[in-house]
């Protein structure tokens, strides 16, 4: 059955990436992906995630796919990029999800060594792929490219890692130029910023710590994984096609701008 506004909101046919595809919002992602119709791959370094995730998705009937790969690694990337577009013939979403951070400590303890490493956790890893999917989507002549960045790449705050705000705030200079530079090809790029969110990464911190965290959101709890899916979903979607180089804030009102 289709509905009135499937030309707007139907992903359904297209492929649609996803890096740290495997868990957390970039689970989600592969998730709401796959049952949406789309063929859903998921690419991540954890196999035995991967294949947990693409295991359940293929039992409920839903194409879905997972490689193994590191996405600071340019040899990886370019041989997965490969891969998925000898088999497939094009991409039609690329969601960059891998990233994050664990640890925030003043910048007198941030060595040079952690700086790069943030830098290509949250930089590289969503450079590499991009730069080698976009050719694809330009002869196709249509694309989305959707960046996970962060509400700290905003706005500071004081118990953010400022490795990672840095790169985060990194990530919307990126978005923001290369949607100018892929508008004219029916690409459209833009980014997320999620709030704090109930992810595997922040359950690793204290329920103090997250009751206090929730208290100072206006909607009064934290985000959910499946909420940022959704959020990501609609700038994947082809009525999406003039939202481009915009950044979406899903943070429970937390920031506002």
């Amino acid at each position: 059955m289709t509905g009135p506004f499937d030309h707007l909101t139907s992903i359904r046919g297209q492929v649609a990436i996803v890096t740290g595809g495997t868990a957390g919002i970039g689970g989600a992602c592969t998730e709401r992906f796959a049952r949406e119709g789309a063929t859903a791959i998921a690419i991540g370094r954890d196999p035995a995630k991967g294949e947990a995730l693409i295991g359940k998705l293929r039992a409920e009937g839903h194409d879905a796919h997972f490689f193994a790969c590191d996405c600071v690694e340019e040899d990886q990337m370019a041989e997965t990029s490969a891969a998925i577009l000898e088999r497939w013939g094009r991409a039609d979403i690329l969601c960059n999800i891998a990233g994050g951070w664990i640890e925030a400590p003043p910048i007198e303890e941030v060595t040079n060594e952690a700086l790069h490493h943030s830098f290509d956790w949250n930089v590289t890893s969503k450079f590499l792929i991009t730069k080698a999917l976009v050719p694809a989507m330009k002869a196709n002549k249509y694309g989305r490219i959707v960046n996970m960045s962060s509400s700290t790449g905003r706005r500071g705050r004081v118990a953010a890692a400022l490795q990672y705000s840095t790169m985060e705030a990194g990530v919307l200079g990126f978005t923001r130029v290369l949607a100018m530079q892929l508008a004219p090809h029916g690409i459209t790029v833009n980014a997320i910023c999620p709030g704090t969110t109930l992810t595997p990464r922040a359950q690793r911190h204290s329920e103090e710590r997250l009751a206090a965290t929730a208290a100072a959101i206006p909607v009064q709890r934290l985000g959910t994984v499946d909420e940022q899916a959704h959020a990501i979903w609609y700038l994947c979607t082809p009525g999406a096609a003039f939202t481009t180089g915009a950044i979406l804030d899903v943070n429970g009102g937390n920031w506002t701008g």
